[in-house]
């Protein structure tokens, strides 16, 4: 159905102009995925209603009758599998379902990738549906997930069914992650059975592609590929595909521009806690629907101590709130 023709079945779109309604298609918001993933401050600033009410206005199109050919997998929750983990979700009305687009963030070796192990059994345990797992970093760890599955006190038949059902494909650089979601996307409308009944991108890390990307000439280059990325994954979602995609986070930067981990040997002010900020920049901010921050706990000095103990944080939702978070732990089962 047509994106405005839905909006107006809305008690808040129905006060929409069509002037309104037509500064969407003019925007590149032609469809209900695109507007779940539109900021929510663009929305406020093309439709000229608040926050609250584009939060309404999306909540209200979420409740709308589904055609039951196309849209009925986003009643399915498939849930992560992570007890408190999945709570959090709850309760910013973000719970892990088709079609969905996260972002899990962190600072190297924080334990991103821990976690996207977990999810990632996780899903191929409940659901027995394969997973796609894209390794961009080539370091994809099949011993790491045999000892989760064997902490787990699997047999030797589950172990192996798991195993085979997360599907490892390595893109060197972000042309060869287009094409695999290309041929993925390509596989799905030829409803090839393999690409049919996978319902779980994991992209293991996006922000290594960019790690190296310096000046104006490629960083115009970087949001050229984030563009072609970015619609290659919403045209994905749309079909009921969830993404979740790694992604690179770094402490905000010192007066001088970079942070040379020295003490600034200024003590008449009291401490603060540095804020880590994701790479890749404004537009990719605004792709995913949901974006998740791994970190190491913080006590009352500021410091951070690695106990195994992990914070998850939600730094932004297209659904709902933001701001909260939970406490998970690295075990040798996995996250917990």
């Amino acid at each position: 159905m047509d994106l405005q023709l839905m909006i107006l079945q809305t008690s808040t779109g129905k006060m929409l102009s069509e002037y309104q309604l037509n500064l969407l298609s003019k925007n590149n918001i032609d469809s209900l995925i695109d507007f779940y993933e539109a900021d929510e401050k663009k929305l406020h600033e093309l439709l000229l209603i608040n926050v609250e009410s584009v939060r309404k206005l999306k909540k209200e199109l979420s409740m709308l009758p589904k055609t039951p050919d196309k849209e009925c997998f986003l009643e399915v929750e498939y849930g992560t599998g992570i007890e408190e983990l999945d709570k959090l979700l709850d309760s910013v009305e973000q719970p892990f379902k088709p079609g969905r687009v996260w972002e899990l963030c962190g600072q190297t070796g924080v334990g991103k990738t821990q976690v996207m192990y977990t999810l990632a059994v996780n899903f191929v345990w409940k659901h027995a549906l394969p997973v796609l797992f894209i390794d961009t970093k080539q370091d994809f760890s099949c011993k790491r997930i045999q000892d989760m599955l064997r902490a787990r006190n699997t047999d030797a038949e589950t172990t192996e069914r798991a195993m085979k059902a997360i599907q490892v494909v390595q893109a060197h650089t972000v042309t060869d992650l287009i094409n695999v979601l290309i041929t993925f996307d390509q596989q799905l409308t030829a409803r090839i059975e393999a690409a049919v009944q996978t319902k779980l991108v994991l992209i293991d890390s996006l922000g290594a592609y960019f790690a190296h990307y310096r000046g104006r000439r490629m960083q115009r280059l970087r949001k050229s590929q984030l563009v072609r990325l970015a619609c290659k994954v919403r045209k994905l979602a749309v079909q009921g595909v969830a993404f979740i995609i790694g992604n690179v986070s770094f402490f905000e930067k010192d007066d001088n521009g970079y942070d040379d981990g020295e003490d600034d040997g200024n003590n008449e002010e009291a401490a603060t806690p540095q804020q880590l900020e994701p790479m890749l920049g404004a537009y990719w901010s605004s792709v995913c629907t949901l974006r998740l921050s791994l970190e190491l706990p913080v006590d009352e000095d500021f410091t951070r101590q690695d106990d195994g103990l992990r914070s998850m944080h939600v730094i932004s939702n297209t659904y709902g709130p933001d701001g909260d978070h939970c406490l998970l732990r690295i075990t040798e089962a996995g996250v917990a």
